[in-house]
């Protein structure tokens, strides 16, 4: 038996962000230059993170919204307004990035649970809403 979803553009579009793979030829480049891979991977999240957002909003997650809100964009902005430019400041910003990685990869299991099935009545199943209806 297959399951059929209800078609939703915004989880298709959030899934698709947060389902994206490297192609094989990333580690090739990686051994080479690993700081500027690690830099796009980087603005790559940062990127993504206001499309994540609209679709959070759009899909109406308010919860993970505010989650996404608090854990990453807080911290950072905090960060950018309290303390001078220098190594420090820099090491403090990965740490809500990483905490972004983190709500990412939760956000990337979850996702499948808030597909809607689509139910079909196929003559032979177990839901006959004729006997309903007689008795």
């Amino acid at each position: 038996m297959t399951l059929l979803f209800k078609h939703n553009p915004h989880l298709g579009r959030l899934d698709k962000y947060l389902n994206f793979k490297m192609g094989d030829s990333t580690p090739g480049p990686m051994y080479l230059f690993p700081d500027s891979l690690a830099s796009a991977g980087l603005a790559v999240a940062v990127l993504a993170t206001p499309i994540v957002l609209w679709s959070l909003f759009r899909l109406k997650r308010y919860g993970w919204l505010a989650a996404i809100l608090i854990v990453t964009i807080l911290p950072t902005a905090f960060i950018y307004m309290v303390m001078p430019t220098g190594y420090l400041a820099n090491i403090l910003f990965l740490i809500p990035l990483f905490f972004l990685a983190i709500c990412y990869v939760i956000l990337k299991q979850k996702i499948n649970d808030w597909r809607e099935p689509i139910f079909i009545n196929k003559p032979g199943s177990d839901y006959n809403s004729q006997e309903l209806s007689s008795e």
